[in-house]
């Protein structure tokens, strides 16, 4: 049975679905998992969490947890990292102090001043990590988690030899949301009215949602998507062999069908492919849609709304430690696979049966996208075996879409070299390009944002990476 190390594991709710896939599959129901956290109470949560989750499967895990990463790494062969440094009111940071200076974000975790802070936080972190298992478990596969992604795994690609995939849920979900629309097409307009009229989060809508959102469970889906994390493009995608793209291209003609992806339609519309990330998170990897109040206001975008967001994810955690408490079960006895892929990776390497899965690599000097840059992090198929993760060449992206993304993989490669060379000027520069921050404003106020997110982060980042820098922009 493999030993499976998850740092960060008091991430309690992500790390239930983690544990549950794991022991789900009969080959790894006797995995040696290691729990590891900071934090000590939230990992006392996960713990009891995990032990709970083998009970109810009925499965044989073996389970301990450690504040001490060197514990937790020595001799695993799979390590998950879920870190995020600073937790919720880090998260608050990045977004609140943008926004007093005029910067909109609606996530903030995967590019802009929100990203490049997010990632300056949590990379030498992340590297470090790299280095013990350099050191304790050399041959161990990393499955990265941690946001933004693809920085993340560009500053591993680039100083370490770590073998290492980044996993996003962001493809799957995206294709079970294209499914959905298709089949979405025939609902009234008053329907769909009458849901967006509906507070969000409330119980009524969500309800609505998730019976919407089974309407995309379709297991003769086919499709092909490339980019990078967050911002791929879906170049095939079909059902039982069918081209599904002309009916989703149809609903472009109903406008209400706008409510339930305005960022994303209007990129199918301009570009001739549907994207991942969500509509709000694409919203703010581009200069158009956040940069005044009328924008954002017909897209009904929500500013800052992933605040919620984490508040909700406290009171899930809460929730999850009462249920443990009372000794309820935090998952059901017929427990069905998330659509996480970190369990079929390993399950899939242990086996020899093949898994593929859409994963986060280097390009390989271009092997895999020939016109995006030979040294970026992309997000292509990948084929999990007992020979590990191999990545599928893709080619050439269409030029409309291998354009849009270098604007990103630009603010991508800066914000590292600003991280890995302990350089601010790289990181004010890569702030100066990101697109929705330079529709927003102008050169001497990103250089004021910067100065204030680096005074109010300055605790969070490492004691050796300060950053030294002369950036003039005024």
């Amino acid at each position: 049975m493999p030993k499976i190390a998850i740092t960060g594991a008091g991430s309690a709710v992500f790390s239930k679905n983690i544990i549950a896939d794991i022991l789900w599959h009969p080959a790894l129901s006797e995995s040696e998992i290691v729990l590891m956290d900071i934090d000590s109470r939230r990992l006392d949560i996960s713990l009891r969490m995990a032990r709970s989750i083998n009970q109810t499967l009925g499965t044989c895990g073996v389970f301990c947890a450690t504040t001490d990463i060197e514990e937790a790494l020595q001799g695993a062969d799979f390590v998950l990292c879920t870190v995020g440094v600073g937790g919720c009111e880090a998260t608050r940071k990045d977004l609140e102090i943008p926004l007093k200076f005029g910067l909109k974000q609606t996530i903030g975790d995967t590019l802009g001043v929100g990203g490049i802070f997010r990632s300056a936080r949590s990379i030498p972190v992340v590297l470090e990590l790299c280095r013990l298992m350099e050191k304790l478990c050399p041959k161990a596969l990393l499955l990265n988690y941690t946001n933004p992604m693809a920085m993340h795994m560009l500053a591993i690609q680039r100083a370490t030899s770590v073998r290492a995939v980044g996993l996003c849920h962001g493809v799957v979900n995206t294709a079970i949301t294209m499914r959905m629309l298709v089949a979405m097409k025939d609902i009234p307009e008053s329907e769909i009215a009458a849901h967006f009229r509906r507070p969000y989060n409330s119980p009524e809508r969500t309800a609505e949602w998730k019976r919407w959102w089974e309407l995309g469970r379709d297991e003769h889906l086919s499709y092909s998507c490339a980019g990078i994390n967050h911002m791929a493009a879906f170049l095939r995608f079909e059902s039982g062999g069918r081209d599904l793209y002309p009916d989703l291209k149809q609903l472009l003609d109903l406008p209400y069908f706008n409510s339930l992806e305005p960022v994303r339609f209007d990129l199918l519309r301009w570009l001739g492919y549907f994207m991942t990330e969500t509509s709000s998170h694409s919203a703010e990897y581009l200069p158009y849609f956040l940069k005044n109040d009328a924008e954002i206001a017909s897209r009904s975008l929500r500013v800052a709304g992933y605040l919620e967001a984490v508040g909700l994810l406290a009171q899930e955690i809460e929730g999850l430690d009462r249920a443990l408490q009372s000794g309820s079960p935090v998952v059901p006895e017929d427990y069905s696979l998330s659509v996480e892929y970190a369990s079929r990776i390993i399950n899939a390497i242990v086996t020899g049966k093949p898994f593929v899965f859409n994963g986060n690599v280097q390009n390989r000097g271009g092997a895999l996208i020939s016109n995006l840059p030979g040294d970026a992090c992309v997000e292509v198929p990948c084929v999990a075996d007992s020979a590990g993760v191999t990545p599928t060449v893709i080619g050439d992206l269409p030029p409309q879409m291998a354009a849009m993304i270098r604007t990103n993989i630009n603010v991508q490669d800066l914000a590292v070299r600003g991280i890995l060379e302990n350089s601010k000027d790289f990181l004010y520069q890569a702030a100066m390009l990101d697109p929705n921050t330079a529709s927003s404003l102008t050169l001497s106020q990103i250089k004021a944002l910067m100065d204030a997110m680096f005074e109010a982060h300055g605790g969070n980042l490492s004691p050796d990476l300060r950053f030294r820098g002369t950036c003039h922009f005024e």
